[in-house]
C-alpha cells in the first residue's frame, strides 16, 4: 500500500467534519474527541495607563480566548519597612473595579473587587495557596500546626513537638529564640517589598490576576473571540492609594510589618510591569470554520454581579432591613459581609478586606431574605454552623477556613489573654494572628444564600434582614453582591448581552 495515499486518505477523513462531531468548544472541560490544537501566547501593553486606570484592547484574536489568561501587576517599593499585599487576596488589592467590554457594550463588571475577591478566595484550598497562589498572586492562607513549646523545660509536662494551636504556614521555618522560645513567622524573602537599596527595589515581586477571577463567567466559558469583529476591551480601575476610614491616613493596597515606619506610603503601580498575557486556542481550520457554520447565532447564559452597600455606625445594623435590588431580574444567589472601618490599617494582615464576625458567641448574626412576598427561610437563621453550611451549599464548595476565622466561638474576645481559640498568638510579620483587629480571628464571616425557587424577582426587589450586634463603636460598611443571570449572543461578528 502506498504510504502517501494512506496519509492523504487519513487527512481527507479528518477534514470531513460533520455537525454532530463538533462539541461545544466554548465550555471549559474535556472534549469528547481528538482535535489538533494550537496554543498561542501574546503579551501586550495597556493602550492607556495612569495611576488611576488602565485599558487593554484585543483586536481579532485568532481563536478562543483562554480563561487562564492573566494581567500582571506590581508596585514600586517606597519604604524600608517590610511591606506586602493583604494575605487573603494578594495583588488583587490593587484593583478597585474591572469591566469587560465588547465594542461599547459592557458584558461583565465587578465593583469593590478587593472585597469581592476576599469572598471568592475563601474557596481556594490551603494546599493550592501554599504551592501555587503564594507565587502567582500572593494569596497565603494556608494553615499548619504551631509548635509553641520549643524550649526545653525539665518541669513541663508537654513535649517540644506538641502543637496546641495553628497558624499560617508558608514553608518557611521560623527562627526560635533560645531564651523564651519565641518564633516569629515571616513571608518568604521574594514576597517582601523593600526600598532599602536599588537592588531590593528592582527585585520587587510581580504577581498576576486571572481573567476568570476578574470576570467570573470565564470560569466555565472560553470567549470565541475569533467570531467577534468588534474590539474587546478590559478596563481596570486601580484602588485609591490612601484611605482615612480608620481615622488616620493609611495605605489600603499594602500591608506592613508591625515594627515598620510610616503607614501613609503612596505606592505607585509600576507601568512597565502592567501586562496582559493572553492565550488563544485554535483548532484545525476545518473545525473552526465548521463551528462558525454550525453556530451562526451563538447564545449562552452567564452570571454577572451587582453590588449594594450601606454604611453606618454599629447601631445601624442591630435590626436592619436592607433593600438590595434585583427588581425584575433572575437572581441565583447573593453573598454579603460587613467590614469595620477601623480595620482599614496598613499594619495588619488583611488591611480591612475582611468580613467581621461578632466578637463572642453570645452575639449572634441573625439573617434572612424576603422576596416575592415570602421569606427564603421560615425562621430567621442565627446558628453559626447552619449559616456556614448555607454558604457552602450556595457556592457548591466548602470554605477553606477554620472555625476561629469564621466566627469567635468563645465567651471572651480573642484579644483577651484568657480567650480560648485555636488560632495561635504567635506573630506573623509582627501581627498576632488570633486578633480581630490586625490578624485573622473572626475575619472571614462571609454568608451566602442561594435563591431556590427559580422565580423572577418582582418589582419590590430583595430585602436582606440583617441583625448583628457589632463588637465596637465606629462605622461599618455592609456589602451585598447579587448574582444575576444574563444572556449573551454572538451573531454576524457582533456581540450583545441582556438580562435573562
Amino acid at each position: 500500500m502506498d504510504p502517501s495515499a494512506t496519509q492523504s486518505d487519513a487527512m481527507a477523513q479528518q477534514s470531513d467534519v460533520t455537525e454532530d462531531q463538533i462539541p461545544d468548544l466554548m465550555k471549559i472541560g474535556q472534549i469528547p474527541t481528538s482535535y489538533g490544537q494550537t496554543l498561542t501566547t501574546d503579551v501586550i501593553d495597556p493602550v492607556t495607563f495612569s495611576q488611576k486606570r488602565a485599558r487593554f484592547t484585543l483586536q481579532r484574536v485568532a481563536g478562543f480566548l483562554h480563561s487562564n489568561s492573566k494581567i500582571t501587576l506590581g508596585v514600586t517599593p517606597k519604604t524600608n519597612a517590610r511591606a506586602f499585599y493583604p494575605l487573603n487576596i494578594g495583588v488583587s488589592s490593587l484593583i478597585k473595579s474591572a469591566q469587560l467590554l465588547v465594542g461599547n457594550k459592557q458584558i461583565c463588571s465587578i465593583e469593590d473587587y478587593g472585597d469581592y475577591h476576599a469572598y471568592q478566595s475563601m474557596f481556594i484550598s490551603n494546599e493550592n495557596n501554599k504551592e501555587r497562589e503564594q507565587y502567582l498572586s500572593q494569596r497565603c492562607v494556608n494553615h499548619g500546626p504551631v509548635y509553641e513549646d520549643l524550649v526545653f523545660d525539665a518541669g513541663a509536662d508537654d513535649t517540644p513537638n506538641s502543637a496546641s494551636t495553628y497558624g499560617l504556614s508558608l514553608g518557611k521555618t521560623p527562627v526560635v529564640g533560645t531564651g523564651d522560645g519565641s518564633h516569629p513567622m515571616e513571608l518568604l524573602p521574594f514576597q517582601v517589598h523593600d526600598a532599602t537599596s536599588a537592588t531590593t527595589i528592582a527585585e520587587a515581586p510581580v504577581y498576576s490576576v486571572y481573567l476568570s477571577d476578574l470576570f467570573p463567567f470565564l470560569k466555565t466559558n472560553q470567549l470565541p473571540a475569533f467570531m467577534i469583529d468588534e474590539e474587546i476591551h478590559i478596563d481596570i480601575t486601580f484602588q485609591d492609594k490612601l484611605s482615612s476610614l480608620s481615622g488616620a491616613s493609611n495605605s489600603i493596597i499594602m500591608c506592613q510589618n508591625e515594627t515598620g515606619g510610616s503607614v501613609d506610603v503612596e505606592y505607585d503601580i509600576t507601568q512597565s510591569e502592567v501586562k496582559l498575557v493572553y492565550d488563544s486556542i485554535s483548532y484545525d481550520g476545518a473545525i473552526m470554520s465548521q463551528y462558525v457554520q454550525q453556530n451562526p447565532k451563538l447564545v449562552f447564559q452567564y452570571e454577572d454581579y451587582r453590588l449594594a452597600k450601606r454604611t453606618g455606625d454599629e447601631t445601624a445594623f442591630s435590626d436592619l432591613t436592607f433593600s438590595v435590588g434585583g427588581n425584575g431580574r433572575l437572581v441565583s444567589k447573593l453573598f454579603f459581609g460587613i467590614q469595620p472601618d477601623a480595620n482599614k490599617v496598613a499594619k495588619s494582615m488583611c488591611n480591612g478586606y475582611v468580613a467581621a464576625a461578632p466578637t463572642t458567641n453570645e452575639s449572634k448574626l441573625t439573617t434572612n431574605l424576603l422576596y416575592n412576598d415570602r421569606y427564603l427561610f421560615s425562621v430567621d437563621r442565627s446558628n453559626d454552623s447552619q449559616l456556614f453550611q448555607t454558604t457552602a451549599h450556595a457556592e457548591g464548595g466548602i470554605p477553606m477556613i477554620s472555625r476561629d476565622e469564621y466566627y469567635n466561638a468563645g465567651k471572651l474576645a480573642p484579644s483577651n489573654a484568657a480567650a480560648k481559640t485555636g488560632l495561635t498568638a504567635a506573630k506573623f510579620e509582627g501581627h498576632i494572628q488570633k486578633l480581630v483587629s490586625s490578624g485573622l480571628g473572626g475575619n472571614f464571616r462571609w454568608t451566602a444564600f442561594r435563591l431556590n425557587r427559580a422565580e423572577r424577582v418582582n418589582n419590590k426587589g430583595i430585602d436582606l434582614v440583617y441583625k448583628n450586634t457589632l463588637p465596637a463603636a465606629g462605622n461599618y460598611t455592609l456589602r451585598v453582591w447579587l448574582e444575576l443571570l444574563k444572556v449573551a449572543t454572538i451573531e454576524g461578528g457582533k456581540m450583545d448581552c441582556y438580562f435573562a
